[in-house]
């Protein structure tokens, strides 16, 4: 029950601290640097399009579907992680600096497993968060002049009418239009993305911990930062063209539902299509669209979730130990 309030606590923490970057990161994968251009841009050139075309508050909008998906999904992979590797593997170090330096393959598989348990939390949550970060890319003044007024108080500060008021807005309308299967939209990708990242995340995390505190010489806080960093820095690499063709699916405008996913072009997007809309937008390099955003959120997010996780582990360790010494004091009182 401790790993699941501490996956929880990580969930927020690293969220909030991240999710700026997140929001670029999605733009730059689906090619939708400014709203309604489908611009190519660098990492400067979006975070600046963005916030002159939305305001601060475009950084944040679409900001409630990941801190309530990252709660969730935390406090359950956290757990279910740390459970299936004490099954496989043990409860002993292994990796850099410990008495098992190689990499230990019942630990990476034992991170793998919790891909799709994840996906099951996070395809319906992410579909709702692309759609709200990319609704003024997605439906520009001009695609909604015919049923939105100059005047609507969901314009942007330069002049882009958003579909969206919000997640919980988007939700209900997605819902409306197109039924409950729309929030499963690109869920096989987004499996296959989960198990990719987690199998990389948590298995880096456990093999260079125990080294940047014993060989590196840091802190045992500043090692737990250290590996987390290196940990989502990893897991992003890898798992970013899964990811590039996951937004392209999720961030597809899905128009009004009488024509397919895509009224406006009458067509449907799905794996091998997004996947030949990334590759043409840049080819190899194309999949890996956001790597500066994203590894640079990487750090942020996961070094500070893992702290967050240690951090709130060690205070339920030490709540319980003021709790028994307090027990054992009033047991001596009475004898």
């Amino acid at each position: 029950m401790e790993e699941v309030a501490a996956g929880a606590w990580a969930g927020l923490v690293g969220t909030v601290l991240g999710y700026p970057l997140d929001v670029v990161k999605g733009r730059m994968q689906t090619g939708k640097g400014v709203a309604g251009s489908g611009a190519k841009a660098n990492f400067a050139r979006t975070l600046v399009s963005i916030a002159r075309a939305e305001g601060v508050t475009g950084m944040y909008r679409g900001l409630g579907p990941p801190v309530c998906m990252m709660m969730v999904m935390n406090s359950m992979n956290f757990g279910a992680f740390y459970h299936m590797r004490d099954k496989l593997a043990g409860a002993n170090p292994v990796g850099w600096g410990t008495e098992r330096p190689w990499i230990d393959w019942r630990v990476v598989c034992a991170a793998a497993s919790v891909g799709p348990l994840c996906a099951m939390v996070s395809t319906p949550f992410e579909l709702v968060k692309l759609q709200v970060q990319l609704d003024a890319a997605n439906h520009s003044r001009t695609q909604l002049a015919a049923t939105k007024p100059a005047t609507d108080r969901n314009a942007s500060p330069i002049g882009y009418v958003r579909k969206y008021s919000g997640s919980a807005h988007a939700a209900r309308q997605l819902l409306k239009t197109h039924g409950p299967r729309v929030f499963f939209l690109g869920h096989g990708v987004n499996t296959a993305r989960e198990c990719v990242f987690n199998a990389v995340f948590f298995s880096a995390f456990e093999h260079t911990a125990h080294g940047f505190e014993t060989e590196a010489g840091l802190s045992p806080a500043m090692a737990t930062a250290a590996a987390g960093g290196v940990a989502g820095a990893a897991g992003w690499l890898t798992n970013l063209p899964l990811d590039c063709v996951k937004s392209g699916i999720q961030g597809q405008c899905l128009g009004d539902g009488r024509g397919g996913w895509d009224a406006g072009r009458g067509a449907r997007v799905g794996f091998v299509e997004a996947a030949r809309a990334v590759g043409g937008r840049g080819g190899i390099a194309g999949f890996f669209a956001g790597a500066a955003p994203s590894l640079a959120r990487s750090f942020v997010v996961s070094g500070s979730r893992f702290t967050a996780f240690t951090g709130a582990m060690g205070a339920f360790r030490a709540v319980r130990e003021r709790a028994g010494a307090s027990l054992t004091e009033s047991e001596i009182g009475r004898d």
